[in-house]
């Protein structure tokens, strides 16, 4: 079992506070996450993804066009890949969500076929306010920590866990299923997927249901406190070139959310 240290100084959040700020994380992380994870059934590929861009538009009841957010990868060094995911709310909602924007970004090393998490940065801006954090993994002294800017800009060390087994973030799972990381999936199959455990574990379970001509769906299980129940299913429909056309599931505040893919390159 994987030991969790709270830093001098800190404390657990009240579970208000975190069910609220982790409701806008499924949003725009893990949904738009959730939404191309079909891609991981394409077979492993011999080289990385090459850079790209996928748009997506998030739609929640009496609300169309609710959020929208992008995809994006890019190379920035040898063997160095940044992958990024940007979201804000629009229309009614941003008005009564703040204006809310959100940037999660990850540093990541490609090495021995799979995509590890060097650094992952989640930052929001709600009005005038502004959050950031950095999940820093130190695969050196098996550590990882996260760190959080304070009021005075400082950045101050919150949390840290031993790294004793692999820790995804939504990135950089997303594009390790994208890179066959993971291996090969086929229809039937269930894989499942260790993600950070802050400020709780995080676990993503990936059915792929049968894999019929124009009908081909998978089902992704994941214990996050934005879902009703706290345990999400995120229904995924996808074309027969595997392209992610819409998915759909439930969570709290808003009930049914959907995302479809409005642009890709």
């Amino acid at each position: 079992m994987t030991h969790q240290r709270p830093c001098r100084g800190s404390r657990r959040w009240p579970l208000r506070a975190i069910g609220y700020q982790h409701w806008y994380r499924s949003l725009f992380g893990w949904f738009i996450l959730l939404t191309t994870l079909a891609l991981a059934t394409l077979p492993a590929l011999a080289a990385m993804p090459q850079p790209e861009t996928l748009q997506y538009v998030v739609d929640a009841p009496m609300f169309k066009n609710a959020g929208r957010a992008t995809v994006s990868l890019r190379q920035v060094g040898p063997d160095l890949y940044e992958g990024g995911i940007k979201g804000e709310t629009s229309g009614a909602v941003a008005l009564f969500s703040g204006y809310r924007r959100d940037h999660y970004r990850t540093t990541m090393r490609f090495s021995q076929g799979k995509l590890q998490p060097l650094l992952y940065i989640e930052e929001s801006w709600v009005g005038k306010k502004h959050h950031y954090k950095e999940y820093r993994f130190d695969y050196a002294q098996h550590r990882l920590e996260m760190w959080r800017l304070e009021k005075n800009g400082a950045m101050v060390r919150k949390w840290e866990t031993d790294l004793t087994e692999p820790l995804y973030d939504p990135i950089s799972a997303f594009y390790n299923f994208r890179c066959g990381g993971f291996g090969d999936l086929k229809g039937g199959e269930t894989l499942s997927v260790a993600g950070i455990p802050y400020p709780q574990p995080e676990t993503i379970i990936i059915h792929l249901g049968l894999q019929e001509p124009a009908n081909r769906q998978a089902t992704i299980t994941i214990r996050q406190r934005a879902f009703e129940n706290e345990t999400g299913l995120v229904h995924i429909r996808f074309d027969d070139d595997w392209v992610p056309l819409s998915a759909w599931t439930r969570v709290l505040v808003f009930g049914k959310l959907s995302g479809r893919l409005v642009g890709r390159y």
